[in-house]
Formats: structure tokens, sequence, C-alpha cells
């Protein structure tokens, strides 16, 4: 998914700018201690999951499943 709309009118892209300023990297606690010694950067990216923040409504959009799946979208509390 290259570019998709978010629900306020912005459109996020997962291309373009690198490092992407809209673009975030999670990943669990859990996850993150199966890492010990020296671990290259790559492995560590590749198991993370991608988010986007939208810079218009604060709106996160988490890709749980992967970028060939619909993210899930969570918007800030008023």
């Amino acid at each position: 998914m290259a570019k998709w709309l978010c629900e306020c009118g912005t459109t996020l892209r997962s291309s373009g700018d690198i490092p992407n300023p809209t673009q975030w990297m999670l990943m669990s606690d859990q996850d993150f201690e199966a890492f010990t010694g020296l671990v290259q950067a790559e492995d560590v990216y590749m198991n993370m999951t991608i988010a986007f923040r939208c810079p218009t409504c604060g709106r996160l959009h988490v890709f749980w499943r992967g970028m060939d799946h619909d993210p899930t979208v969570y918007a800030p509390e008023t």
C-alpha cells in the first residue's frame, strides 16, 4: 500500500522521504527481549510492526498483519 486516505482527508504515504516522518516502528517488550547479544539492526527492523501517524489529526494507522492488509486505525481521545 503506497498511499491511502486518512479519515480526516490527509493522504498518507509509505513511500517517499527516507526516513519517513510519519512512519513509526512498534515492537512489544517481550519480542524485544528475545534479542540478546549483538544483533543486526535489520533483524530487529524485520520483526517490528509498521505504523503511520497522521500529521493532521493524529490517528495511528497500524499494520498489524503487514502492509498487504488494511491497517487498524486508532483515533486520539478528545
